[in-house]
Order: structure tokens, then C-alpha cells, then sequence
């Protein structure tokens, strides 16, 4: 089936809008509760931790609802969460306060992604880098969002830049709502249910899990380094990153050519080896300028990785696309809730060498697991751009 156009462009400008909030709220967080509020870095990887762990909790819902009702609305519903989340970071002013706005993002993201991300899917057929497309728009916001936030920043504060990003949600949700209403024809399932299609999905949910720990014990680790060991300020921080921001935005689509040319485990295998040698770089504690080229190095990693990723999650889990993009998320989400925990208190513990040569082995691990997982799903290694498209809707 092919998609709408309206949808697939208005997923991708909502994309870009939650994306770029998003991704300045995972990176102002840990800075805010170290400045704002006083918070030990434990306690900043728990509030952290608080948000994934809902996320993944609300997941179920939300694969469900991405495949039994309108897609647009779940994310337009999604969008809004986020928007209240935002809203309640702006007025927080304890570390209770805080764990109530993290609830409502972590059931935000839920509802939002899971849903453009099926949107996303349902034009691999015809386009087999639809999914890298999508991934480009998230990452423009990321980076697009840093420049005037970092100008507004000293000018309104934490509270104002998360108010202002509140804003934007709410402008994607309206977006999303303004597409025409078009719901999925339902599919028949097979037998075995979500423990039937967590079985399936098994051996890449395994690798997911794994690799989202060190990926986000390491990008934890890097941000209390940058700001607790290097004395620098926020915006040097976000220059620091802007780089591989920009990398994830134009490149998914040209290392997507690549995948195709050379394969699915080809691909897993060298951007898991170029992520791992980000973080053993890290260890040795190298300038601001040489960490931001590893960032770089990292960035155009995922846009290999997350690609391919969901791709075969919607190859094998067509019957139920919400429900394999939720237990893929979910994979990647307590990952990533373990990773920041663990990246906390690794850091309170002063182990900063150690830790990264430990989650650098972990993401290398993922160039032998990744292709293997693949092999296992039994999915073609290189994916087809322009196939038959069959229109159902």
C-alpha cells in the first residue's frame, strides 16, 4: 500500500518538530538538574531512567492503538503528551515535580513514535529508505532546534526554552490532526499473539537491548563529563554536538544507498565497529574538538543502524507494525533505562576509563550479533527500493 502524501508529509514535519524537542530535552535535562535543581548524577540518571521505563510500559497501548485505530490521531495524541511534559519542566521546581512531566513525555513518546514510524512503514514497498527518510527529519530538528535555543537560553532560561518547545509540540499534534482520517485495513494475525511476535522478533530485540545500553550509558557519560570535567557551558556543549546532528540528518539516505549496495549485515557490522570506536575514543579523554569528530563518527552509525532496524521489524511484523515497532522500542528503551543508570553511577564511582572501554566492547559485540539476528529473521540482506505496490487504500 502506497501512503498519502499529506501523511507522509505531515509525519515527517511532526517528526522533525517532536524530534527536535525531544532531542533538547534529553540533552537539557541532566544539565538542568545538575544546575537548576542540584541533582547528584544518580539522580539525574534515575529521572532519566523514570521516563524510559514509562515509555516502555505505554508502548503496549500504543502498538495497539497504532494498529487498530487512525495512526495520524495516535500521534497527534502523542504530540500533546509532550507538549504537557515540556510544559511541566518549565514550572518544575523539585525533583517530584520533575518525575511527574517525565511520566507524561515517557507515555508521550510512546504514543508519537510508534505511530510515525508505522506511517513511515507503510511505504517501504515502493520506497525501501522511507524509514532512513524519517530518521533525517527527526534529526533535523535536532540540530535545527540547538541554534536558537542555545541563543535563547541565556535569555529566558531553562523554563522558557522548555515552554518554547512545549509550543512546538502542540503545532505538530494540530498538523497531524489536519490530515485526513485514513485507517489501516485490519490484517490477519497469526497464531501466538505479542509472545508469538516477541519470539519472532526475539533475536533482533536481544541485540537492540544490548547495544541501547552502552549507546546510552556512553552518551550520559559524555554529557557529565563535558559539563562536571571540562568546566564547559551549555552552548559549547550543543557545538559540540551539532556536528553529528547535522551527519544524522543528511546522511540516512545516502548510507542507505550504501546498504543496499552491500547488505544489511555488511552494514550492521561496520557501523557497530565505528560506534564502538566512539566510545573506547572517549576513554582517553581527548579535546572538545576530537570528541565532537567521534560524535560525528557515532551519528552516522545510527542512521545506518536505526534504519535497518525498523525495516526488518515492519518486514517480519507486517500483520502488526505498531505492535513490532512497540516491542523494538521497548527493547531499545529499558536498554537505554539500564545504560543511564548504570552510566551514573559508574560516574559517581570515578571508573570514567573503564566505563567506556567497557560499553565500547558491548556496542562492538553488536558487528557478530547484529548480522547473526538477521540471518536468524531470515529477511532479505539487501532491500528492494521499488517494488510492486499493491493499493489498498
Amino acid at each position: 500500500m502506497r501512503i498519502q502524501p499529506d501523511r507522509r508529509r505531515a509525519a515527517g514535519t511532526a517528526a522533525t518538530l517532536i524530534g527536535g524537542s525531544a532531542e533538547l530535552l534529553d540533552f537539557l535535562i541532566p544539565l538542568w538538574g545538575g544546575t537548576e535543581l542540584g541533582l547528584a548524577p544518580s539522580a539525574i540518571g534515575a529521572l532519566v531512567a523514570v521516563e524510559l521505563v514509562i515509555s516502555v510500559i505505554a508502548r503496549r497501548v500504543s502498538g495497539w492503538l497504532v494498529d487498530t485505530r487512525v495512526r495520524t490521531t495516535v500521534a497527534a495524541a502523542g504530540a500533546l503528551l509532550y507538549a504537557v511534559s515540556c510544559l511541566g519542566y518549565a514550572l518544575a521546581t523539585s525533583l517530584p515535580l520533575a518525575f511527574a512531566a517525565a511520566v507524561v513525555g515517557g507515555a508521550g513518546g510512546a504514543f508519537f513514535w510508534i505511530a510515525v514510524r508505522a506511517i513511515a512503514a507503510e511505504d517501504l514497498e515502493r520506497d525501501s529508505g522511507s524509514l532512513a527518510g524519517l530518521l533525517s527529519s527527526e534529526a533535523l530538528g535536532s540540530w535545527f532546534f540547538w541554534l536558537p535555543a542555545m541563543v535563547l537560553l541565556p535569555l529566558i532560561g531553562f523554563g522558557g526554552v522548555f515552554g518554547t518547545l512545549g509550543v512546538a509540540c502542540i503545532a505538530a499534534a494540530v498538523l497531524l490532526v489536519r490530515v485526513p482520517r485514513f485507517l489501516e485495513p485490519p490484517q490477519e494475525q497469526p497464531p501466538g499473539g505479542i509472545r508469538g511476535d516477541g519470539r519472532r522478533l526475539a533475536p533482533l530485540l536481544f541485540v537492540a537491548l544490548v547495544t541501547a545500553v552502552a549507546e546510552a550509558g556512553v552518551s550520559l557519560l559524555l554529557l557529565l563529563h563535558l559539563q562536571r570535567e571540562l568546566g564547559l557551558e551549555v552552548y559549547q556543549i550543543a557545538l559540540i554536538y551539532l556536528p553529528g546532528g547535522v551527519v544524522l540528518t543528511a546522511m540516512p539516505r545516502v548510507l542507505h544507498r550504501f546498504v543496499e549496495r552491500r547488505g544489511r549485515r555488511a552494514g550492521y557490522a561496520i557501523a557497530s565497529v565505528a560506534s564502538a570506536l566512539t566510545a573506547a575514543g572517549l576513554a582517553f579523554t581527548p579535546s572538545p574538538v576530537v570528541i565532537a569528530a567521534l560524535w560525528v563518527l557515532t551519528s552516522a552509525a545510527w542512521a545506518i543502524l536505526l534504519p535497518i532496524q525498523r525495516a526488518v521489524v515492519a518486514e517480519v511484523n507486517g500483520h502488526r507494525v505498531g505492535r513490532g515497532m512497540s516491542l523494538l522500542t521497548n527493547s531499545e528503551m529499558l536498554g537505554a533505562a539500564a545504560g543511564a543508570l548504570l552510566a551514573g553511577l559508574l560516574y559517581e564511582g570515578g571508573s570514567w576509563h573503564l566505563s567506556c572501554l567497557i560499553f565500547a566492547g558491548i556496542i562492538a559485540a553488536g558487528s557478530v550479533l547484529g548480522p547473526r539476528a538477521l540471518t536468524k529473521l531470515g529477511v532479505r540482506d539487501r532491500p528492494e527500493s521499488g517494488a510492486t505496490v499493491v493499493n489498498t487504500g
